[in-house]
């Protein structure tokens, strides 16, 4: 076993990382704390459709009543702790109850029994496990994501799918202000869907076609005009003007506000002003909601729907696999984290469906070679706690791969257009935004 999968695994490490929070369990290790008492905000009737209209409409809504008070403190202290005296991931805030806590109260507003949720379930809307944490610092020089869509389906079919017979979106973000977001310390920024040409008709350019009645020269004069590859750059088709720009919308949340999206919507997390006075970090965590045949939950035996929280293998196991999905988002992943992620993984891979799991591997699978090639260094400086064992050494050469597990990983590599990926890593790379497209599929 991996050292780092050991201390990862002891259930006390993290309650003196965050003595404040909890991790309840039984003799086996199940969790046996109930979300039964969670009590979400209520919306009236008139304000949930007024909130669904506005979701449909513009591809996002703003819900200002806050959230629990007592949980969003705790979760968002502890999210801060680790980062900041730690250096530990803010997704590994999704070991602890309240967290949790805070995922079923986030579900119970969303899809309450009855109807009486803010969506309409439609009967398949499902609680994903899609779930990500960020502290976002700018005097660290850390910024949000950049530029993209949740989910881009292969093609116009899929896409028009991807909704409901109403408009409703199948695939739904749910993503609270853990501390005040504002332009100053990082929000989110948005395209509204009104003003965005791709978010129902799809981003890939349309197929040339030929009019008959027209020379070859006039329709290959036609085709370069208007099929050379304007479509290849969702944002700059949805800003064509200056005056375009004039629709790109802020969305700063008050500590406890939240934001329901859509997977098509254009949005990034901004760039905070480091010099800004009375400056703090921008705190925030997300949940996912999506239709079960569009996107199946990532965990296949279990389910939000018990009114149960997880055991803590599966918390941990889902923290490994965000983290292996997402390694380009942090700056203080090694290749150690890495290959002990990928080891836990390995160890529960029947927890995962079929279509996470192979997209965990195969991120696994681009990471190593991009550790392998120099892309990013191996952390060997890393003095967080979370790299090193219980003695404090660091054991460099635990994990390293067979020869056929590389093999079958190289195998995986090769095939990995079988997989999906996001907007922003198919048409703009993370640190100068040039546009690269390279046709790589997307889950869902």
């Amino acid at each position: 076993m991996h050292p780092l999968i050991s201390r990862w695994s002891d259930e006390d490490f993290w309650r003196k990382l965050c003595p404040h929070l909890s991790i309840s369990t039984n003799g086996d290790g199940d969790s046996c704390t109930s979300t039964s008492n969670v009590q979400p905000k209520y919306y009236e009737q008139k304000e949930r459709q007024e909130l669904l209209d506005r979701l449909i409409d513009d591809g996002y809504a703003l819900l200002d009543e806050p959230c629990n008070d007592g949980l969003k403190e705790k979760v968002g202290k502890a999210i801060s702790n680790l980062e900041l005296q730690h250096s530990i991931p803010a997704t590994f805030a999704l070991l602890f109850n309240e967290t949790w806590q805070l995922a079923a109260e986030s579900k119970q507003l969303l899809l309450q029994k009855q109807n009486e949720g803010i969506l309409q379930s439609h009967g398949k809307m499902r609680f994903n496990f899609d779930m990500l944490a960020w502290h976002i610092d700018p005097r660290r020089k850390q910024v949000g994501f950049s530029p993209h869509r949740d989910r881009q389906p292969d093609t116009l079919d899929a896409l028009k799918q991807s909704f409901y017979s109403d408009g409703q979106a199948k695939y739904i973000t749910h993503w609270i202000a853990l501390a005040d977001a504002n332009p100053n310390n990082s929000c989110l920024y948005v395209i509204p869907k009104q003003f965005d040409p791709g978010y129902l008709e799809g981003d890939d350019p349309p197929e040339s076609s030929t009019d008959e009645s027209k020379t070859d020269s006039e329709n290959n004069t036609e085709s370069s005009s208007s099929d050379s590859g304007s479509f290849s750059d969702p944002l700059s088709r949805a800003l064509p003007t200056k005056q375009s720009y004039q629709n790109i919308r802020a969305l700063p949340r008050k500590e406890g506000e939240s934001i329901i999206f859509t997977h098509r919507i254009l949005h990034w997390g901004s760039a905070g002003n480091p010099r800004a006075s009375k400056l703090h970090p921008r705190v925030a965590i997300s949940f996912v909601y999506s239709d079960v045949d569009y996107e199946a939950p990532y965990l296949t035996n279990f389910s939000m729907d018990d009114d149960k929280l997880p055991p803590f293998s599966l918390r941990l196991l889902l923290v490994c696999s965000q983290l292996l999905i997402y390694y380009q988002r942090f700056d203080n992943l090694t290749t150690q984290h890495l290959r002990a992620c990928y080891e836990y993984c390995k160890q529960h891979a029947d927890e995962l469906n079929d279509a996470y799991r192979k997209k965990v591997f195969v991120e696994f699978v681009k990471a190593m070679k991009e550790r392998r090639d120099g892309v990013e260094d191996d952390g060997d400086d890393d003095k967080a706690a979370l790299v090193k064992d219980k003695e404090g050494s660091r054991n460099d050469n635990d994990g390293d791969d067979s020869d056929d597990e590389e093999a079958m990983l190289e195998a995986m590599l090769e095939n990995s257009d079988q997989f999906d990926d996001d907007f922003d890593d198919e048409y703009y790379d993370s640190d100068d935004c040039g546009k690269h497209k390279s046709k790589r599929a997307r889950i869902g």
